[in-house]
């Protein structure tokens, strides 16, 4: 009969329905992918001839495969049979894995890809990984569709110690002699083996896994000569320019897979999070956890803390993991030996990272060689699996991989070395993290200025703030681990630097406490240094942070023992921006009188010292408290005051003044052109790309508006301002603009929009004491209920905003005791 007449009167639901197996498990009988049996069954396709023999033979029926060469065997012939009977058929395959998991994706494509016509699959991958028990376990799903036979050859491309020499010669024989060879004389030439080789195998319909194979090479060199036969080869090497071959990277299982494989070797023994944690040990890696499991059932007196604890010292992990010299270290180092001097010492020095993973340069830094040549080896050690690369040019260490090379960097090179190589890579950090966060602060500041100027390289720095900020964040973990690994080394001074320079970015991201703990080392280092500079200058640094959190009175007494510092040095410029962020906290506070005096004695210190930057900033900073306490006349002073001592290009101060300028204007009751004037700045902030100016002037913008009527334009441009004050991580301008976008809200009549996010701004105000926020969020709750006609609700949403605006001193009290007659 012909595959389509077969094809035509196959009912295959209800064979398998009569065999009793599920679409899975005939699918995993016949060795082909159990999509393939859905869509036989609902007729999406026909089955192909040789998919068809595997499904007849898997299901025991008697037929024979009808894509056989040749002429139909006869009815009795039997099923499986060899195409020449007097062939030699080979079943060589080792067991299959008792325990396989999580390698669904992996099996589901490769006998996808075999069905599709694929006779070359290429699996590579690290040490550990798992290559062999997936080939294994792959070939013998497979095997069913070659029925003359199945060899399997371990190519000891990476040897151990006392592993064999690889001999082409003698890899052929044993190839030969596995088809049936015994006895017949061989050549002795090379090539004309290979020749007979490929004579022998040609025609047959076998499958041959060359496993641990040296390289491509190796394998190309193996391959039969007619497409009838199937190649699994494995290698520790990227197998991917084999010409056709359908090429597996396997990494190591997810965490999920892991515990899985641990619970399947070991039973109820391990449950729960000491899986998690034993996985987590093992890096994931199946050599690790399969050992790990052995050393588990080895001991039936321990449990799986005992386990967990002899696995947690970095120091005797790889002990752990060994068994009989078979073990993680073994696996590695059998790939070590096969480096050469630079390869050896790029790998070696990869574990001095402090992070995760680094780019070449830094890498180059480490290694002493130019990044060129990192390069190359680096991708060279991504090739053997060595290295991992999980984004371009980004290069890392598997946890496990990690252990082994610190052990190494530790048995082969001098502390004294180690120690100076890090030095190096924290220079280069230290390069670009100054020039990073000179571009992503607003304003120049001394510290920045004097670290580009120490740390300088003579390398690139960075065109704008966006390469500045991405740069960061793809250093940030590592930035912070060198500042505790250079600290350790006893490194001090760059300790110090490289901490105070991340400290720049707080408002990059929103980790509060990464900033902090940061802040915690550079105080340290600055008191072992006996630095009083330094330690005022990570006070003020901590002040800032706090401020940014929403700390206020922490804040303020961080700031108070900088300026005392910075006064005992004499450093009245610095005192004087100390103290203007001080007065910044008050004002956070709705503690305006407060601000105000501490700007006063910011400004005499400013004055006094002749410091053209502070004197703008702290006058800059004063319009605020005197607009919310009413003092017009006086802001205005102030702000002509402040823009004859500006400095040509200063951009961002310039655009201060003038959106304060606009406020004067709207607090004076012209909300019109107040709007003309923000509209302006919102421009130039977007054109300068002052993104911590663009949040306040959209408030501002919003404030004008909605006092126009204009509820909807302005709620869009405060939610705006909201959204990028939660992005940036500024709680004060959260609040403020939580209250704006509610008061905007209850213009356009939208009453629960604007109660929630008063209620909202609300909380926030109370939970970080910004008492003036809170009254103006109370305030807005009062107009709220009044628009619902609740009379009691609102007197007592105005009785908590009169009691807030008198402790903050500001005319919103009187209108609102007005208001409660």
């Amino acid at each position: 009969m012909t595959g389509q007449r077969d094809a035509q009167r196959l009912d295959l639901r209800a064979l398998r329905r009569r065999a009793m197996l599920t679409q899975e498990e005939l699918a995993s009988r016949a060795g082909v992918a159990a999509r393939t049996i859905r869509d036989l069954e609902s007729g999406r396709s026909r089955p192909q001839a040789r998919t068809l023999r595997l499904l007849l033979d898997a299901l025991g029926l008697d037929v024979a495969g009808p894509d056989a060469a040749g002429p139909e065997p006869e009815e009795d012939a039997p099923r499986g049979a060899p195409l020449a009977p007097d062939r030699t058929v080979p079943r060589e395959l080792p067991r299959a894995p008792t325990v396989f998991v999580g390698r669904d994706e992996v099996v589901d494509g490769v006998v996808a890809a075999v069905e599709s016509g694929s006779l070359l699959v290429a699996l590579h991958g690290m040490a550990g990984v798992g290559k062999t028990s997936a080939a294994v376990w792959l070939a013998h799903r497979l095997a069913p569709r070659f029925p003359d036979g199945q060899i399997f050859v371990d190519l000891h491309g990476v040897r151990k110690a006392d592993d064999p020499q690889p001999d082409p010669r003698g890899v052929l024989t044993r190839l030969l002699r596995s088809l049936g060879t015994d006895g017949q004389e061989l050549p002795a030439d090379l090539d004309e083996l290979r020749a007979r080789y490929r004579s022998v195998a040609a025609g047959r319909r076998m499958l041959l896994v060359l496993d641990n194979a040296k390289d491509a090479d190796q394998v190309e060199a193996l391959l039969p000569g007619t497409p009838s036969s199937l190649v699994l080869s494995t290698s520790r090497r990227d197998l991917s320019r084999l010409a056709g071959a359908y090429s597996v990277p396997l990494g190591a299982l997810d965490l999920a897979e892991a515990v899985t494989m641990l619970r399947a070797e070991v039973g109820d023994r391990i449950t729960g999070q000491d899986a998690v944690a034993v996985a987590e040990r093992c890096g994931c890696l199946p050599l690790a956890l399969g050992l790990a499991a052995a050393r588990l059932r080895s001991r039936p007196q321990w449990t799986a803390k005992d386990l967990l604890a002899r696995l947690s010292d970095d120091d005797h992990l790889l002990s752990e993991l060994d068994l009989r010299h078979g073990g993680v270290a073994a696996a590695l180092n059998a790939s070590y030996t096969e480096l050469d001097g630079d390869h050896r010492r790029v790998f070696r020095r990869m574990s001095l990272v402090p992070g995760d993973d680094v780019d070449a340069l830094a890498a180059a830094a480490l290694s002493e060689l130019k990044q060129q040549r990192t390069t190359w080896i680096l991708e060279a050690l991504v090739d053997v699996h060595l290295v991992e690369s999980r984004s371009p040019g980004r290069y890392r260490l598997h946890d496990l991989v990690r252990v082994y090379a610190t052990q190494l960097a530790a048995a082969e090179e001098p502390e004294a070395d180690r120690d100076r190589v890090l030095a190096r890579l924290v220079d280069v950090y230290l390069h670009f993290a100054y020039r990073a966060a000179h571009q992503i602060s607003a304003t120049t500041v001394r510290v920045l200025t004097e670290g580009m100027a120490k740390y300088d390289l003579g390398l690139p720095g960075f065109v704008d703030k966006a390469a500045a900020l991405a740069w960061f964040r793809a250093e940030r973990a590592n930035l912070a681990a060198a500042v505790t690994a250079s600290w350790r080394s006893g490194n001090l001074e760059a300790a110090w630097h490289l901490a105070t320079a991340f400290g720049a970015f707080r408002l990059a991201d929103r980790d509060y406490e990464e900033y902090l703990r940061i802040n915690d080392a550079a105080l340290e280092i600055s008191r072992d240094l006996g630095n009083t500079a330094y330690e005022a200058v990570t006070l003020a640094d901590r002040g800032r942070h706090l401020l940014v959190e929403g700390r206020c009175g922490e804040a303020i007494t961080c700031l108070e023992q900088a300026v005392a510092r910075y006064r005992d040095l004499g450093d009245d410029a610095a005192a004087a921006m100390a103290l203007r962020t001080m007065g910044i906290a008050h004002r956070q506070s709705g503690r305006f009188a407060q601000a105000l005096d501490v700007y006063g004695a910011a400004l005499v210190v400013a004055d006094a010292a002749g410091e053209p930057l502070a004197r703008v900033v702290v006058r800059a900073n004063m319009v605020a408290p005197l607009l919310r306490l009413g003092r017009l006349a006086d802001a205005e002073r102030c702000l002509d005051e402040t823009e004859r001592l500006l400095e040509e290009g200063d951009e961002y101060n310039r655009l201060r003044i003038d959106s304060y300028r606009g406020t004067l204007a709207r607090e004076k009751g012209d909300a019109v052109g107040a709007s003309v004037v923000h509209s302006a700045c919102l421009d130039r902030c977007r054109q300068l790309g002052f993104r911590a100016g663009l949040g306040p002037v959209l408030v501002e913008l919003g404030t004008d508006l909605t006092l126009m009527g204009r509820g909807a334009e302005a709620a869009a441009y405060v939610a705006q301002a909201l959204e990028d004050a939660e992005e940036l991580g500024y709680p004060a301008l959260v609040r403020t603009a939580l209250v704006d976008l509610g008061r905007a809200r209850l213009v356009t009549g939208e009453l629960d929009e604007a109660a929630e996010h008063l209620e909202r701004a609300a909380v926030l105000a109370e939970s970080h004491e910004d008492g003036y926020e809170l009254a103006r969020a109370r305030h807005g709750l009062a107009d709220v209920w009044r628009a619902r006609g609740d009379t009691a609700q609102e007197r007592q949403h105005l009785r908590h905003a009169a009691e807030a605006y008198a402790a903050c001193g500001v005319p919103e009290a009187e209108e609102v005791e007005r208001r409660l007659g």
